[in-house]
């Protein structure tokens, strides 16, 4: 995918671009101070380097590779300089990269989004239009009807630093529940396992974003059913580092925001099953601040 191009254009490249990338940031540093620092080195990546666009791993490589190559491709057009896909294929690996800030850019769940924010200054661009909650699957059968009903039960869910999990964290904790206490918790790589784990009966119930029913044809079929939700919180955030120049994240967003206005921008939206994006704020993200505290504390009792 695009990430290993990206990966072996900078091998070839060798260490005398790095020396004088590293080179303009010393300069700086010496006659201007920290800040004229940071943006003469923001400045050096755009000039040749590129900037690093990271998604985080909801989807496989090659899905997002489909889905972002073209996104990424339109961004180096918006932004006159190139833009390198990059992902991980872990949740913890990319949360990694996240603690290091490697990327300009990212596009990310809510609770990540929070943890850049917070720790690294990110800055919003845009969030997806509408609300993330996750859904409790579980067979036909079953009689359960709440989240306090899987005492005693087998949770299959996705990776627990997946937003879904999260927030099914949240919701149990609601219903008096200490999960992995409680409950057992199973952390699946794929929805389709985490699926098929209820369909062999080896997990009593499987948690999914509500957005990803549309792509599970076992839900139409009948072979499961929805017993119940959680709370919301805004949806899926582009961001940026404060290192890209204010001038160019202006650009990304107004490209964002014109998605639903261009022919090649609802080409995008259609092809990530998009309605569209909104111009974000970052207090738009203190609910899932607040949702974190209440967790721990809750965890805590």
């Amino acid at each position: 995918m695009r990430t290993g191009v990206a990966v072996g254009q900078d091998r070839r490249r060798g260490t005398a671009p790095l020396r004088r990338r590293l080179a303009v940031l010393a300069l700086a540093w010496l006659t201007c101070g920290a800040a004229s620092a940071e943006s003469a080195l923001a400045a050096s990546a755009g000039a040749g380097y590129g900037y690093r666009f990271g998604v985080f791993p909801y989807l496989p490589a090659l899905t997002i590779d489909r889905i972002f190559g073209p996104i990424a491709a339109s961004f180096t057009t918006a932004l006159g300089h190139p833009v390198y896909l990059k992902t991980k294929p872990t949740f913890e690996s990319f949360a990694s990269e996240l603690e290091r800030a490697t990327y300009d850019i990212i596009l990310v769940h809510p609770f990540f989004y929070v943890e850049a924010a917070d720790r690294h200054g990110y800055l919003p661009l845009a969030r997806l239009d509408g609300h993330l909650t996750a859904v409790v699957l579980v067979r036909p059968e079953r009689p359960w009807q709440t989240w306090a009903d899987l005492a005693g039960r087998s949770v299959a869910m996705p990776p627990a630093l997946a937003a879904v999990s999260e927030l099914a964290k949240l919701a149990l904790l609601d219903a008096g529940l200490v999960p992995g206490i409680d409950t057992t918790l199973q952390h699946h790589r794929t929805k389709v396992s985490c699926l098929q784990a209820v369909l062999v009966d080896a997990a009593d119930a499987c948690v999914l974003p509500k957005f990803a029913l549309p792509q599970i044809p076992r839900i139409g079929d009948g072979r499961l059913r929805i017993m119940a939700e959680s709370r919301s919180v805004k949806h899926l955030a582009f961001a940026a580092h404060p290192r890209l120049p204010p001038a160019q994240r202006a650009k990304l967003r107004a490209l964002i925001l014109s998605w639903p206005h261009t022919e090649e921008g609802r080409a995008v939206l259609a092809v990530g099953s998009w309605s569209r994006f909104v111009a974000a704020q970052d207090a738009d993200y203190d609910q899932v601040r607040e949702y974190r505290v209440r967790v721990q504390h809750l965890a805590e009792r």
